[in-house]
């Protein structure tokens, strides 16, 4: 098969005599350097590479970070199973075409198999490497910042969060989508004619102009132009689109493929005043004339009308929610839960680190506690902390009321810099990353890393400066909030959820074990904290949880009732303190969402994994279930 190596965006490699020599379960595999360089090569001109082996997940992570080239592959696909689905499901999760994507593999049978499930796939074994390596050698080495393969990181844990939502459309009400159109393009002329050469699957007119001819357009007064910047609760996706508007006929609409599924195209058409729009070729995501999609949110005032009876004056209530992401699940249930605002756990934009300690009391006291230079110090030290977790809003501005997940003191561990008041948190307390019979366990990825890169090096200093002091004692706890409480506005109400205080049989490993002694610990001076104030309320899970029924996988995540009377609770507080009424959806959400997921199981048998149809369905049908609620 011909490659045309021009169309090529991502490289799916096998490993086992192909990436390096050898079998890795059978004995100890040779590097191919040539390999190892063209990986990186590739990255700095903005192809990303993945990988699909029959193989140990384990043994071969271990493997390619010894090689050092672990960080530049995304969605690895490494088991026993079959390649040719996983070869297609891969570049389907990446929101790809296979028409853009190479698989190499030494295995023919493998090859073809990917072929018949993806047809339009280029395929070849490991003797197309030296052309792919002089092919990408005359290659400008255009994105040295990975810029593309941290996008991509993005998705990947996006994706994996998606994966723990009984519902696409919750999952998007949970993911904090916003949305920004700006209309002086000039100055952004050279990303928007890129997007306009290389999108395709979500580029509905397909003009392709000059550079020069778009600088004109921007200049023509007749022309309404502008692109488009979207961000979540994962990342910023920084400018995905681009449209021009002229006698109410959209010349140009597009967007990046990393906008697929999100609804971006629809909100901006919807936004629009839906103008007539000619599609050329094909998309994978229709538009159509009807209202902009509820779960996203405009970062500036565009003109738009939510089809929400109940709209709340956002300047008479601030509410912040503060907590993990499984928190935002709640959210989903309240109408008009966009005007709270929220701080949830996120990907930072450079090196898709997983931020979810930002709600921790050590980093929510170090907010006021902590100078610029002292906050800055601990940036300097530690790999796990972004600048934006030591950057919150609950001191900066004035709320009516902050709720708070209690969830993350129970197993955090906490590290405190010698000889200062400094004090952080990261993983778990029964592991300290101080002591160096965990570090391998680290380095290796065996324990929890919030995708940071943990060397030998790193490891040494970091202990060499900080010493362990442990978890979050109830005490210390009770104290804490104590400070939260004085350093917010006296007419601020503080709202804790407090946690399940039996085990889930379900999953009881590692600090799992006695997670519910220590909720229970922590609890019961929070409870007693607040019958001394009026200004502290509880959301008792324990009031809410009653049996093994009501978890999904572990004690910290819960089945859509519990979710739904958490957001029950919240309203109750709301209306308690500030006379506000907040609606919430319909207990018959609840029973929807249960019969969509067996629904879906049926679909999937009877459509054969077809994930497009699938989805078109169960958008519609949610849809229509939340607006009749």
């Amino acid at each position: 098969m011909e490659i045309d190596f021009n169309k090529i965006k991502l490289v799916i490699w096998d490993l086992d005599n192909t990436f390096w020599q050898g079998i890795i379960s059978e004995t100890e595999i040779i590097p191919i350097e040539k390999n190892i360089q063209l990986v990186r090569d590739l990255t700095d001109c903005g192809i990303i590479n993945s990988i699909c082996s029959k193989n140990s997940l384990e043994n071969c992570v271990n493997k390619l970070k010894e090689l050092g080239v672990l960080e530049y592959f995304v969605f690895p696909s490494v088991d026993w199973t079959s390649k040719g689905p996983r070869v297609k499901n891969l570049i389907s999760n990446m929101s790809l075409r296979p028409d853009n994507v190479l698989f190499i593999d030494d295995d023919l049978t493998n090859l073809n198999e990917a072929k018949h499930y993806s047809e339009t796939l280029m395929i070849a074994e490991p003797s197309i490497i030296d052309n792919l390596i002089n092919f990408i050698s005359g290659n400008l080495k255009t994105d040295t910042e990975h810029k593309r393969l941290n996008q991509y990181k993005l998705l990947e844990i996006k994706n994996t969060e998606q994966g723990k939502f009984e519902s696409n459309i919750d999952f998007l009400f949970s993911s904090n989508i916003k949305l920004v159109i700006e209309h002086n393009c000039k100055p952004e002329a050279e990303r928007i004619h890129e997007l306009i050469l290389r999108s395709n699957q979500l580029n509905y007119t397909k003009k392709r102009i000059e550079y020069d001819e778009l600088v004109k357009v921007f200049d023509d007064k007749s022309y309404n132009c502008g692109y488009i910047e979207v961000n979540d609760k994962f990342g910023n996706y920084g400018i995905v689109g681009f449209y021009a508007l002229k006698d109410n006929e959209l010349e140009h609409f597009l967007f990046s493929c990393r906008t697929i599924g999100l609804g971006v195209e629809q909100y901006v058409y919807s936004i629009l005043g839906c103008p007539n729009l000619k599609i050329y070729g094909e998309v994978v995501s229709l538009v159509e004339k009807k209202e902009a999609p509820l779960w996203i949110n405009s970062g500036k005032n565009e003109n738009v009308e939510f089809a929400d009876d109940n709209s709340i004056d956002s300047n008479k209530l601030k509410v912040l929610v503060k907590g993990p992401c499984d928190l935002s699940k709640s959210m989903t249930y309240i109408k008009n839960s966009n005007k709270f605002s929220y701080e949830f756990t996120y990907v930072e934009d450079v090196k898709a680190r997983i931020i979810e300690a930002h709600n921790h009391s050590v980093h929510i006291i170090g907010l006021n506690e902590y100078n610029s230079q002292e906050k800055q110090q601990i940036v300097n030290d530690c790999i796990f902390v972004d600048p934006e977790m030591l950057n919150g809003r609950m001191f900066k501005e004035s709320y009516n009321v902050i709720i708070l997940s209690t969830l993350i003191e129970s197993n955090y561990g906490i590290y405190q810099k010698k000889g200062t008041k400094l004090q952080v948190a990261f993983g778990s307390y029964m592991f300290p990353i101080t002591d160096p019979q965990y570090w391998n366990d680290y380095i290796t990825g065996k324990y929890y890393t919030g995708n940071n890169n943990f060397t030998l090096d790193y490891l040494k200093e970091f202990s060499k400066n900080y010493e362990f002091i442990g978890k979050t004692k109830p005490e210390d706890y009770e104290e804490r909030i104590r400070k939260i409480l004085t350093f917010l506005d006296n007419k601020t109400t503080l709202c804790l959820i407090l946690g399940v205080e039996f085990p889930c049989e379900k999953f009881m490993e590692n600090d799992f074990k006695e997670r519910h002694l220590s909720h229970k610990e922590l609890n019961n001076k929070i409870r007693k904290l607040a019958k001394s104030t009026n200004r502290l309320k509880l959301i008792d899970l324990n009031e809410i949880v009653k049996n093994q029924d009501d978890f999904t996988n572990n004690i910290n995540h819960f089945t859509s009732r519990i979710y739904y009377e958490i957001a029950l609770k919240i309203t109750g507080i709301l209306k308690e303190d500030t006379g506000e009424s907040f609606k919430n959806y319909s207990k018959l959400y609840i029973y929807v969402d249960t019969f969509l997921n067996y629904v879906k199981v049926v679909l999937k048998h009877i459509l054969r994994n077809n994930d497009l149809i699938i989805s078109v369905l169960m958008r519609a049908y949610k849809f229509i279930g939340r607006k009749k609620n």
